[in-house]
Protein backbone atom coordinates (compact mmCIF):
# COMPACT_ATOMS: atom_id res chain seq x y z
CA UNK A 1 0.00 0.00 0.00
CA UNK A 2 1.55 3.39 -1.14
CA UNK A 3 1.84 5.86 1.74
CA UNK A 4 0.02 8.90 1.99
CA UNK A 5 0.77 11.85 -0.11
CA UNK A 6 0.24 15.28 0.74
CA UNK A 7 -0.76 18.14 -1.97
CA UNK A 8 3.22 18.76 -2.31
CA UNK A 9 4.14 15.55 -3.21
CA UNK A 10 3.49 13.64 -6.55
CA UNK A 11 0.52 11.88 -6.88
CA UNK A 12 0.32 7.83 -5.39
CA UNK A 13 0.26 7.11 -9.28
CA UNK A 14 3.35 8.67 -10.56
CA UNK A 15 4.98 7.32 -7.12
CA UNK A 16 4.29 4.15 -8.20
CA UNK A 17 5.80 4.56 -11.66
CA UNK A 18 8.77 5.79 -9.95
CA UNK A 19 9.26 3.28 -8.10
CA UNK A 20 9.45 0.64 -10.36
CA UNK A 21 11.45 3.12 -12.78
CA UNK A 22 14.34 3.17 -10.04
CA UNK A 23 14.08 -0.79 -9.29
CA UNK A 24 14.10 -1.84 -13.05
CA UNK A 25 17.74 0.37 -13.83
CA UNK A 26 18.60 -1.03 -10.16
CA UNK A 27 18.15 -4.68 -11.68
CA UNK A 28 19.94 -3.97 -15.17
CA UNK A 29 16.73 -4.26 -17.05
CA UNK A 30 17.27 -2.69 -20.05
CA UNK A 31 14.40 -0.28 -21.64
CA UNK A 32 11.84 -1.26 -24.39
CA UNK A 33 13.57 -0.88 -27.49
CA UNK A 34 12.51 1.86 -30.56
CA UNK A 35 13.18 1.73 -34.27
CA UNK A 36 15.35 3.67 -35.61
CA UNK A 37 12.70 5.94 -36.34
CA UNK A 38 11.40 6.26 -32.67
CA UNK A 39 8.71 4.35 -32.61
CA UNK A 40 7.42 1.45 -30.60
CA UNK A 41 8.00 -1.77 -30.76
CA UNK A 42 4.20 -2.25 -31.57
CA UNK A 43 4.24 0.42 -34.00
CA UNK A 44 7.15 -0.67 -35.99
CA UNK A 45 5.22 -4.79 -35.80
CA UNK A 46 1.92 -2.59 -37.33
CA UNK A 47 3.95 -0.99 -40.10
CA UNK A 48 6.03 -3.82 -41.17
CA UNK A 49 2.31 -5.79 -41.50
CA UNK A 50 0.65 -3.12 -43.35
CA UNK A 51 3.85 -3.05 -45.63
CA UNK A 52 3.35 -6.61 -46.22
CA UNK A 53 -0.32 -6.61 -46.75
CA UNK A 54 0.72 -3.80 -49.23
CA UNK A 55 3.30 -5.26 -51.01
CA UNK A 56 0.75 -8.54 -51.35
CA UNK A 57 -2.41 -6.27 -52.37
CA UNK A 58 -0.25 -5.20 -55.25
CA UNK A 59 -0.43 -8.58 -57.54
CA UNK A 60 -4.35 -9.09 -56.50
CA UNK A 61 -6.46 -9.00 -59.59
CA UNK A 62 -8.86 -6.00 -58.40
CA UNK A 63 -5.93 -3.93 -56.96
CA UNK A 64 -5.91 -0.06 -58.03
CA UNK A 65 -3.23 1.00 -60.10
CA UNK A 66 -0.46 1.01 -58.85
CA UNK A 67 -1.43 -1.41 -55.76
CA UNK A 68 -2.45 -0.52 -52.82
CA UNK A 69 -0.51 2.49 -50.42
CA UNK A 70 0.94 1.53 -47.66
CA UNK A 71 -0.86 4.59 -45.88
CA UNK A 72 -4.08 3.42 -46.95
CA UNK A 73 -2.71 0.12 -45.74
CA UNK A 74 -2.01 0.82 -42.39
CA UNK A 75 -5.33 2.46 -41.88
CA UNK A 76 -7.03 -0.57 -42.82
CA UNK A 77 -4.83 -2.79 -40.03
CA UNK A 78 -7.89 -2.01 -37.72
CA UNK A 79 -10.93 -2.51 -39.20
CA UNK A 80 -13.63 -0.16 -38.01
CA UNK A 81 -15.99 -0.90 -35.08
CA UNK A 82 -18.78 0.01 -35.85
CA UNK A 83 -19.89 -0.15 -39.25
CA UNK A 84 -23.48 0.42 -39.78
CA UNK A 85 -26.00 -1.93 -42.50
CA UNK A 86 -26.41 -1.00 -45.95
CA UNK A 87 -30.36 0.05 -44.97
CA UNK A 88 -29.16 2.31 -42.98
CA UNK A 89 -26.88 4.00 -44.83
CA UNK A 90 -29.95 4.24 -47.55
CA UNK A 91 -31.95 5.69 -45.15
CA UNK A 92 -29.93 8.52 -43.61
CA UNK A 93 -29.33 9.45 -47.30
CA UNK A 94 -32.31 11.14 -47.40
CA UNK A 95 -32.42 12.32 -44.15
CA UNK A 96 -32.69 16.26 -42.63
CA UNK A 97 -31.11 17.20 -39.69
CA UNK A 98 -33.16 19.49 -37.84
CA UNK A 99 -31.22 21.20 -34.23
CA UNK A 100 -33.65 22.70 -32.07
CA UNK A 101 -31.23 25.42 -30.69
CA UNK A 102 -31.98 27.58 -27.23
CA UNK A 103 -31.26 30.93 -28.15
CA UNK A 104 -28.22 32.96 -26.17
CA UNK A 105 -27.83 34.44 -22.72
CA UNK A 106 -30.61 37.31 -22.99
CA UNK A 107 -31.24 40.83 -21.24
CA UNK A 108 -33.85 39.47 -18.80
CA UNK A 109 -37.55 37.57 -18.58
CA UNK A 110 -39.06 39.86 -17.35
CA UNK A 111 -39.77 41.64 -20.89
CA UNK A 112 -39.32 40.67 -24.55
CA UNK A 113 -35.93 41.45 -24.29
CA UNK A 114 -32.88 40.67 -26.97
CA UNK A 115 -29.88 39.33 -26.40
CA UNK A 116 -27.22 39.89 -24.23
CA UNK A 117 -23.84 41.02 -25.45
CA UNK A 118 -21.65 37.37 -24.31
CA UNK A 119 -25.64 36.18 -25.59
CA UNK A 120 -24.51 37.36 -29.02
CA UNK A 121 -21.08 35.81 -28.84
CA UNK A 122 -22.61 32.04 -27.96
CA UNK A 123 -24.88 32.53 -31.11
CA UNK A 124 -22.00 33.49 -33.65
CA UNK A 125 -20.02 30.65 -31.63
CA UNK A 126 -22.34 27.96 -32.31
CA UNK A 127 -22.72 28.89 -35.96
CA UNK A 128 -19.53 28.57 -35.95
CA UNK A 129 -19.08 25.15 -34.79
CA UNK A 130 -22.37 24.38 -36.66
CA UNK A 131 -20.23 24.92 -40.13
CA UNK A 132 -18.08 22.22 -39.96
CA UNK A 133 -21.20 19.85 -40.56
CA UNK A 134 -21.99 21.61 -43.83
CA UNK A 135 -21.56 20.02 -47.11
CA UNK A 136 -21.21 20.98 -50.49
CA UNK A 137 -24.64 21.81 -52.34
CA UNK A 138 -26.61 21.80 -48.87
CA UNK A 139 -29.57 24.13 -48.08
CA UNK A 140 -29.21 25.67 -44.46
CA UNK A 141 -32.37 27.21 -42.76
CA UNK A 142 -33.01 29.34 -39.85
CA UNK A 143 -36.92 29.57 -38.90
CA UNK A 144 -37.03 30.37 -35.08
CA UNK A 145 -39.65 31.64 -32.55
CA UNK A 146 -41.25 34.90 -33.09
CA UNK A 147 -39.57 36.57 -29.77
CA UNK A 148 -36.39 39.08 -30.26
CA UNK A 149 -34.45 36.80 -28.26
CA UNK A 150 -35.09 33.64 -30.63
CA UNK A 151 -34.70 36.13 -34.04
CA UNK A 152 -31.14 37.94 -32.51
CA UNK A 153 -29.91 34.31 -31.75
CA UNK A 154 -31.24 33.07 -35.63
CA UNK A 155 -29.10 36.36 -36.91
CA UNK A 156 -26.03 35.19 -34.98
CA UNK A 157 -26.02 31.88 -36.08
CA UNK A 158 -26.24 32.40 -39.75
CA UNK A 159 -23.48 35.35 -39.72
CA UNK A 160 -21.39 32.43 -37.53
CA UNK A 161 -22.07 30.08 -40.03
CA UNK A 162 -20.98 32.25 -42.51
CA UNK A 163 -18.00 33.13 -41.37
CA UNK A 164 -16.89 29.53 -40.36
CA UNK A 165 -17.72 27.98 -43.95
CA UNK A 166 -15.47 30.88 -45.43
CA UNK A 167 -12.89 30.02 -43.08
CA UNK A 168 -13.11 26.20 -43.95
CA UNK A 169 -13.65 26.51 -47.01
CA UNK A 170 -17.02 25.16 -47.60
CA UNK A 171 -18.96 27.54 -49.59
CA UNK A 172 -19.21 25.67 -52.93
CA UNK A 173 -23.02 25.70 -54.07
CA UNK A 174 -24.65 26.06 -50.07
CA UNK A 175 -27.38 28.06 -50.01
CA UNK A 176 -27.62 30.23 -46.60
CA UNK A 177 -31.32 31.00 -45.98
CA UNK A 178 -32.62 34.83 -44.48
CA UNK A 179 -33.83 33.93 -41.13
CA UNK A 180 -37.73 34.22 -40.66
CA UNK A 181 -40.27 33.55 -38.05
CA UNK A 182 -42.30 30.16 -37.40
CA UNK A 183 -44.87 30.36 -34.83
CA UNK A 184 -44.90 26.30 -34.56
CA UNK A 185 -41.45 27.07 -32.70
CA UNK A 186 -42.93 29.69 -30.23
CA UNK A 187 -42.77 29.20 -26.65
CA UNK A 188 -45.21 27.38 -24.24
CA UNK A 189 -48.34 29.92 -23.87
CA UNK A 190 -50.44 30.87 -20.92
CA UNK A 191 -54.24 31.76 -21.36
CA UNK A 192 -54.64 35.09 -19.72
CA UNK A 193 -58.23 36.63 -19.58
CA UNK A 194 -59.23 34.61 -22.64
CA UNK A 195 -56.26 35.05 -25.04
CA UNK A 196 -53.22 33.18 -25.59
CA UNK A 197 -49.79 34.60 -24.80
CA UNK A 198 -46.36 33.72 -24.62
CA UNK A 199 -45.72 33.15 -21.37
CA UNK A 200 -42.82 36.65 -21.12
CA UNK A 201 -45.76 38.41 -22.23
CA UNK A 202 -48.26 36.68 -19.92
CA UNK A 203 -45.87 37.57 -16.93
CA UNK A 204 -45.90 41.52 -18.18
CA UNK A 205 -49.53 41.45 -17.97
CA UNK A 206 -49.53 39.95 -14.34
CA UNK A 207 -47.16 41.90 -12.91
CA UNK A 208 -49.73 44.65 -13.81
CA UNK A 209 -52.39 42.98 -12.41
CA UNK A 210 -50.75 42.11 -9.36
CA UNK A 211 -50.15 45.88 -8.63
CA UNK A 212 -53.68 46.16 -9.26
CA UNK A 213 -54.92 43.84 -7.05
CA UNK A 214 -52.38 44.44 -4.07
CA UNK A 215 -53.19 48.04 -3.91
CA UNK A 216 -57.40 47.79 -4.09
CA UNK A 217 -57.60 44.48 -2.14
CA UNK A 218 -59.68 43.21 -5.55
CA UNK A 219 -60.28 40.25 -4.26
CA UNK A 220 -59.79 36.81 -5.44
CA UNK A 221 -57.21 36.37 -8.25
CA UNK A 222 -58.19 34.67 -11.49
CA UNK A 223 -56.84 30.86 -11.97
CA UNK A 224 -54.14 32.02 -14.53
CA UNK A 225 -52.73 34.59 -11.77
CA UNK A 226 -52.73 31.50 -9.46
CA UNK A 227 -50.57 29.26 -11.42
CA UNK A 228 -48.11 32.59 -12.75
CA UNK A 229 -47.62 32.79 -9.12
CA UNK A 230 -46.45 29.78 -8.60
CA UNK A 231 -44.51 29.88 -11.45
CA UNK A 232 -42.62 32.87 -11.34
CA UNK A 233 -41.84 32.20 -7.50
CA UNK A 234 -40.00 29.37 -8.40
CA UNK A 235 -37.93 31.45 -10.89
CA UNK A 236 -37.44 34.05 -7.82
CA UNK A 237 -36.55 31.86 -5.68
CA UNK A 238 -34.14 30.55 -8.06
CA UNK A 239 -34.94 27.24 -8.82
CA UNK A 240 -36.36 25.40 -12.00
CA UNK A 241 -39.63 26.61 -13.23
CA UNK A 242 -39.75 24.32 -16.46
CA UNK A 243 -39.48 21.09 -14.09
CA UNK A 244 -43.00 22.95 -12.50
CA UNK A 245 -44.40 22.91 -15.80
CA UNK A 246 -43.09 19.83 -17.23
CA UNK A 247 -44.29 17.67 -13.92
CA UNK A 248 -47.07 20.07 -12.78
CA UNK A 249 -50.92 19.59 -14.37
CA UNK A 250 -51.21 23.11 -14.78
CA UNK A 251 -55.38 24.57 -16.41
CA UNK A 252 -53.61 27.57 -18.04
CA UNK A 253 -50.29 26.73 -19.19
CA UNK A 254 -50.00 25.07 -22.66
CA UNK A 255 -49.34 21.43 -21.80
CA UNK A 256 -46.05 19.82 -22.13
CA UNK A 257 -47.55 16.89 -24.83
CA UNK A 258 -49.15 19.82 -27.38
CA UNK A 259 -46.04 21.70 -27.08
CA UNK A 260 -44.58 18.61 -28.38
CA UNK A 261 -46.65 17.73 -31.03
CA UNK A 262 -46.71 21.69 -32.11
CA UNK A 263 -42.65 21.19 -32.80
CA UNK A 264 -43.07 18.32 -34.77
CA UNK A 265 -46.03 19.89 -36.58
CA UNK A 266 -42.90 22.12 -37.87
CA UNK A 267 -40.23 20.47 -38.10
CA UNK A 268 -42.22 18.39 -40.25
CA UNK A 269 -42.93 21.20 -42.48
CA UNK A 270 -39.39 22.67 -42.58
CA UNK A 271 -38.67 19.45 -44.08
CA UNK A 272 -41.56 18.72 -46.09
CA UNK A 273 -40.17 20.51 -49.00
CA UNK A 274 -36.98 19.78 -48.69
CA UNK A 275 -34.60 18.95 -52.10
CA UNK A 276 -30.99 17.69 -51.43
CA UNK A 277 -29.11 17.78 -48.62
CA UNK A 278 -30.70 20.07 -46.29
CA UNK A 279 -29.98 21.45 -42.80
CA UNK A 280 -32.69 23.75 -40.04
CA UNK A 281 -31.21 25.47 -37.26
CA UNK A 282 -34.04 26.54 -35.08
CA UNK A 283 -33.63 28.81 -32.46
CA UNK A 284 -36.36 28.69 -29.96
CA UNK A 285 -36.86 27.98 -26.08
CA UNK A 286 -35.90 25.94 -23.69
CA UNK A 287 -39.00 24.81 -22.41
CA UNK A 288 -40.11 23.34 -25.35
CA UNK A 289 -37.36 21.80 -26.91
CA UNK A 290 -37.06 20.10 -23.20
CA UNK A 291 -40.13 18.53 -23.57
CA UNK A 292 -39.32 17.53 -27.18
CA UNK A 293 -35.95 15.91 -25.64
CA UNK A 294 -37.97 14.55 -22.85
CA UNK A 295 -40.79 12.89 -24.60
CA UNK A 296 -38.28 10.59 -26.83
CA UNK A 297 -35.78 9.53 -24.33
CA UNK A 298 -38.71 8.65 -21.11
CA UNK A 299 -36.73 10.60 -19.08
CA UNK A 300 -36.25 14.75 -18.05
CA UNK A 301 -32.56 15.19 -19.29
CA UNK A 302 -32.82 18.27 -17.45
CA UNK A 303 -32.42 22.39 -19.13
CA UNK A 304 -30.42 23.02 -22.18
CA UNK A 305 -27.82 25.84 -21.42
CA UNK A 306 -27.66 29.09 -23.51
CA UNK A 307 -27.14 27.68 -27.60
CA UNK A 308 -27.51 23.64 -26.47
CA UNK A 309 -29.39 21.75 -29.37
CA UNK A 310 -31.50 19.09 -29.37
CA UNK A 311 -30.74 17.40 -32.57
CA UNK A 312 -33.96 15.37 -34.92
CA UNK A 313 -32.79 13.91 -37.96
CA UNK A 314 -35.93 12.97 -39.49
CA UNK A 315 -35.60 10.06 -42.31
CA UNK A 316 -36.65 9.95 -45.99
CA UNK A 317 -39.94 8.63 -44.71
CA UNK A 318 -40.74 11.53 -42.50
CA UNK A 319 -42.75 8.93 -40.14
CA UNK A 320 -39.21 7.92 -38.15
CA UNK A 321 -36.42 10.22 -36.18
CA UNK A 322 -33.58 9.76 -34.08
CA UNK A 323 -33.69 12.26 -31.37
CA UNK A 324 -30.10 12.79 -29.92
CA UNK A 325 -29.63 15.05 -26.91
CA UNK A 326 -26.49 15.59 -24.20
CA UNK A 327 -25.14 12.12 -25.94
CA UNK A 328 -28.08 10.02 -26.22
CA UNK A 329 -29.91 8.91 -28.78
CA UNK A 330 -32.90 6.78 -29.61
CA UNK A 331 -35.23 6.72 -33.16
CA UNK A 332 -38.65 7.33 -32.06
CA UNK A 333 -41.78 7.62 -34.37
CA UNK A 334 -42.99 10.93 -35.18
CA UNK A 335 -46.19 12.22 -33.87
CA UNK A 336 -48.74 11.65 -36.09
CA UNK A 337 -50.52 15.33 -37.65
CA UNK A 338 -54.01 13.99 -36.67
CA UNK A 339 -54.33 15.87 -33.22
CA UNK A 340 -55.50 13.89 -30.70
CA UNK A 341 -59.49 14.69 -29.26
CA UNK A 342 -58.32 15.76 -25.99
CA UNK A 343 -55.08 17.77 -27.57
CA UNK A 344 -56.50 21.17 -29.74
CA UNK A 345 -54.75 21.66 -32.79
CA UNK A 346 -53.15 24.95 -32.79
CA UNK A 347 -54.80 26.35 -35.94
CA UNK A 348 -58.10 25.33 -34.51
CA UNK A 349 -57.38 27.17 -31.46
CA UNK A 350 -56.61 30.65 -32.92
Amino acid sequence: MSAPTTRDDAPAYLQRYLAKKAAREGAGVPRPAFTDKGLPPYMDRATAAARARAEADRGAPDAPPGGVSLAYAMETVAPRELEPPPFLKERDAGSVDVRLIRHGQTQGYATNAGLSALGRWQAHRKGQNLARGIKAGMRVRFPHAPTARAEETAHALREGLRQGMARFGLGDGVTVEEPRPNDWFKNFQVWCEGVEQDVTDAFMEYATKLEDYERHQGGDRPGWMVEMTRFWSIQRAGGDPITHWIRMPMMYFEPPASCVRRFWQGILEEVAGAEGPTRVLVATHSGPIRAVATSALGHDPGEPTNTEDVRCRVFADREHAVVTFRGRGLEIPVPATVWPSWCVAPEAAQ
